[in-house]
């Protein structure tokens, strides 16, 4: 059994489900995430399955993500697909995300015919096996999260050696190590799968370039939001097997910190490739 109060696997997954009302044209719920704001990883995995359901027979391979204003969790959310290509081994699809009539998101993704080629990897770092670590998720609830961001389920668990403090910094690096799994089998369905991991994808990419400064999720000094997102689908993904994310935050500057992740599974194949920019403004808190 799922413990509820640490999960909440299944709502997120019919969360990733939408509604078809129209020629390419979809409805999505939105949630709270514990802010106004609508999360990241859940406009990147509806959008995702919205594209999808526009394509027959080919998996999507990658896809590019901006984030153009805040959406309002209490709303619906429609998303709008343009075919902008079916060729031989590709096809091209373009969503745009919708609230109140006003756009808030848009993305490109590309969808590939399997076949074989050539391949090599970046190898996976050497990392604890994430059985030997404890729940990030546990921990946090044991703690009742943090003064700025109490305690919420979450969809998959975390596991790293800075499991105790996932909010703060790991010594100045500007860089991280997590397992991630969904705590139950899922369905074989790439899509659920996929889905999924575009949400989770959102969680904690961004914080990696707080790290060097000092700075903590929760910093009322802090405003911090995603700008662009992308995703590169190297192998086929599972979400109820443990994934490695490597973290690097190569640079800050301008207001904005830019992070990668490279994802592993427990054989050390390179499965995905991250890319995300956000936005880490630091202002003096109002008296």
């Amino acid at each position: 059994m799922v413990d509820d109060t640490l999960y909440n696997t299944e709502e997120i997954l019919q969360l990733l489900k939408l509604e078809q009302i129209g020629p390419d044209r979809f409805r999505g719920q939105s949630h709270f995430m514990g802010s106004p704001n609508v999360f990241g990883g859940q406009a990147l995995g509806q959008a995702l399955y919205a594209a999808t359901m526009t394509v027959e027979g080919r998996r999507p391979h990658s896809l590019h993500s901006l984030f153009i204003l805040p959406g309002n969790h209490r709303l619906p959310i429609e998303y709008e697909v343009e075919r902008v290509r079916d060729g031989g081994s590709f096809t091209t699809r373009r969503v745009v995300a919708f609230q109140e009539g006003r756009k808030i998101f848009v993305m490109s993704a590309s969808f590939q015919v399997a076949e074989e080629g050539l391949s090599h990897q970046k190898p996976a770092p050497a990392s604890p096996d994430p059985e030997s670590l404890p729940s990030s998720i546990a921990l946090w609830k044991q703690h009742g999260g943090s003064p700025k961001r109490p305690f919420r389920p979450v969809p998959v668990d975390f596991r790293s050696e800075q499991a105790t403090d996932i909010f703060g910094s790991n010594g100045g690096k500007p860089n991280r190590l997590v397992w991630t799994r969904a705590p139950m089998q899922l369905p074989d369905d790439p899509l659920v799968h996929e889905t999924l991991f575009a949400y989770v994808s959102d969680y904690g990419l961004l914080w990696t370039s707080l790290q060097p400064h000092g700075v903590r999720m929760g910093d009322p000094r802090l405003q911090i939001a995603s700008l662009d997102h992308t995703i590169w689908f190297h192998r086929p993904i599972r979400m109820d097997e443990w994934l490695l994310f490597a973290m690097e935050s190569p640079n800050a500057s301008g207001g904005r910190g830019l992070c990668f992740a490279h994802v592993y599974n427990r054989k050390g194949e390179l499965l995905a490739t991250l890319a995300q920019e956000g936005l880490i403004r630091l202002r003096e808190p109002k008296p």
